[in-house]
This record gives structure tokens, sequence and C-alpha cells, in this order.
């Protein structure tokens, strides 16, 4: 049984073709690993014109993802390969609405890249911004609901630049501050 005491974060080194990979990639680790299901737990990717989050195994059970820490964590796999570019903003956006969702069940866990613990790896890749991440997710603290709201509101694509609203003067009145809020509340 799975105990999580932290998430792991891994790309998929593939390229993102805007169909679901997840399947090829659950295919791949049962019939070429000879895992019984996908390694991950959570996935993350681009279908048509949307980033998608994908359920792997269930949260409870031992991951398949990285060796040492398969008992006690959370594998999120991103589609893509960031060796080579950095994650698109709305799919790392998508990424902190998870992780976030993962926080009410289980607390503020600490987040860890794959090469964490196998430095021989790049992964999540040369070019994944991790300490804007968690840059990002201590702003999006409950303590910081505006930046939450922002990070929502980007994930279905209403804002396409959160370092503009998050860091803008003219967004510092409580007024807007609200409605921003608001609208994010109304969103699922």
């Amino acid at each position: 049984m799975n105990k999580p005491n932290k998430i792991i974060i891994h790309h998929s080194l593939t390229k993102d073709s805007k169909t679901v990979s997840w399947e090829a990639i659950k295919r791949y680790h049962i019939n070429n690993q000879g895992y019984r299901d996908i390694g991950y737990h959570w996935g993350i990717e681009l279908v048509k014109n949307e980033y998608k989050v994908f359920k792997g195994r269930e949260e409870w059970e031992v991951g398949a993802h990285t060796r040492g820490a398969n008992t006690n964590s959370i594998g999120i796999c991103l589609v893509g390969n960031f060796d080579n570019s950095e994650p698109p903003k709305e799919q790392l956006y998508k990424l902190i609405v998870l992780i976030k969702d993962i926080y009410s069940r289980y607390g503020e866990l600490p987040i860890y890249t794959h090469n964490h613990f196998a430095s021989y790896k790049s992964c999540p890749g040369r070019k994944f911004p991790f300490n804007w991440l968690l840059d990002q997710i201590k702003k999006s603290n409950p303590n910081n609901d505006f930046a939450s709201a922002i990070n929502k509101l980007v994930s279905n694509k209403i804002v396409n630049s959160p370092d503009y609203w998050l860091n803008n003067e003219n967004y510092k009145s409580e007024y807007v501050r609200e409605l921003i809020k608001n609208i994010a509340n109304k969103l699922n």
C-alpha cells in the first residue's frame, strides 16, 4: 500500500502530439516494462487544444515511477520533452491545480523532481522550471486566494499572462481581487 509523503514530478520525454498519449504510455509500461498498469498516479497532456489531467493508478496503490520512492509518493507525469523546451504555462498551471487537489487530501507534501532520486536522469527535463513551480505554489497557498484564482483562470484559458495579473499594481485593489476570485469560484 502506498503511503504518500511526497509528490514526484516527471516528464514523458516524448513529443506531445495533441492526441491522447497517456494510453500509449500505459501500453508501453504494461507491454515493455512488465508493469500491471501505468506507473504514474496522474498525467497532464495537451489533447486537441486543452490540457487534460489523466488518472493513472489509484493514489493508495504503490507506483512504478521512481525506484526507491514508489511506496511513499504520488507520481505525476507531464507529457512532453522538457529537455528541449519549457513546459507551456497552461500545462504548468494545470499541474498547480492538481497539486492543490492532492494537498487537500494529504496536506502540503514536499515536491521533488524525478532526478532528485535518480541524478543520472534529467527528468522532468533540463528546462523544467522547478523553482518557478515551487514559487507559484507558495503564492497560491490558502492565504493567497487571489493567486489561486488567477491560476484557475489560466488553467481554464480565460487569462494567459498570470504574471501580469499577479505583479500588476492595478489588480491590488480589494474590489478587483474579489471580482476575480468570484469568477474563478464559478468555474468547476
